[in-house]
């Protein structure tokens, strides 16, 4: 192949990468789907039910409207009022775009929105953000040490593979742990951890250096608001209790009773894995990486791997479903394009 025809081709494949990235997507849903029998997927539909859905969409519903009144007392605390509307539509909007694209650009639409609508300044706008997502990931921390110990406590799946499952669930605590203590001394000794950072990666250090200086910044401002950083403390723990029990309606409507900790832990893993911008919206990756943890705990041949996939995939499928309706008509209240997202100086 000659030069020029390589050239040609890296550009043709830049040019339709999106296209090509949700083919393959599809046809991955597709194949998962089959693997895991078409039929008795039908049927675990089928099995859910009214019920069921009506269950998931006002648990669903419940975390969305927890995280929307959180974002705004966010803000309120960077002494910045927004409309309750604002805030939960443009999550809305995040969430959808982050379903339909690799990685969580959605929050950059999230930061957009709230700046035009409300008129902020793009730095207040991403302050908030920043406040938010570091908050999620410091209480997703401690909810998947919490569940770990509480694993580790009530010998959780020694019966099933002996003594050996406690190991690794302290080790998995104390790495959590360590993470969080790595992020701490990221917040309080910023530079001695940059300098180390930028010896592996320039740009991953001027990012962070950017995101740091924006949370620090806004955080400074919460000094004064020490009711409103309670508020959203509390918040925190049964928004994402609230989004990681979803996973049990599924579960437990379709006959599997798992321990309610390890399906926290899964949910929890899942909404890491879709970080990774490998497809969008986790699609493939997320489901495979949620069943093999749980058939860690559930081996064959009491449950199935493909049966706890099957679950897995339905869960999504209901996800994507519920904000298709919710985000898409948060997109269109806003007159938001997907194309308008871009990168921003954090």
């Amino acid at each position: 192949m000659s030069e020029e025809t390589k050239s040609k081709f890296v550009i043709w494949l830049k040019k339709h990468k999106r296209i090509i990235i949700g083919l393959s997507t599809l046809c991955l849903i597709i194949f998962m789907i089959f693997v895991v029998d078409f039929p008795s997927f039908i049927d675990s539909i089928t099995t859910i039910g009214i019920w069921g859905t009506l269950l998931f969409i006002l648990s669903y519903t419940v975390a969305f409207l927890l995280r929307a009144y959180k974002l705004k007392l966010i803000f309120k605390g960077l002494d910045q009022n927004i409309r309750f509307s604002t805030s939960f539509f443009s999550i809305g909007a995040c969430f959808v775009i982050n379903d339909l694209t690799p990685g969580k650009v959605g929050d950059i639409a999230k930061i957009f929105i709230i700046k035009d609508q409300e008129r902020k300044r793009l730095s207040e706008s991403v302050a908030a953000i920043s406040i938010e997502r570091v908050l999620d990931l410091i209480f997703l921390f401690l909810i998947s040490s919490f569940a770990l110990i509480y694993l580790y406590i009530t010998n959780a799946g020694a019966i099933i593979l002996g003594q050996e499952i406690q190991f690794y669930l302290i080790i998995g605590a104390i790495i959590i742990i360590l993470l969080i203590i790595l992020f701490l001394l990221l917040l309080y000794k910023t530079e001695f951890i940059l300098n180390i950072i930028r010896k592996i990666s320039t740009k991953l250090e001027f990012y962070l250096r950017r995101f740091l200086t924006n949370f620090k910044e806004g955080i400074k401002k919460f000094r004064n608001h020490r009711k409103e950083l309670l508020y959203i403390v509390v918040l925190s723990v049964p928004t994402w209790i609230f989004d990681a029990l979803i996973i049990s309606i599924f579960f437990y409507f379709l006959g599997y009773s798992f321990n309610i900790f390890i399906l926290i832990l899964a949910a929890i893993l899942l909404f890491f894995s879709k970080t990774f911008p490998i497809t969008p919206g986790g699609w493939g990756i997320s489901e495979n990486i949620g069943a093999v943890f749980i058939s860690i705990f559930y081996p064959p041949p009491i449950y199935t791997y493909t049966g706890i996939l099957s679950i897995f995939i339905i869960d999504h499928l209901f996800r994507s479903a519920y904000l298709f309706f919710y985000g898409g008509y948060s997109i269109f209240h806003y007159n938001y394009k997907l194309k308008e997202i871009q990168k921003i100086e954090l």
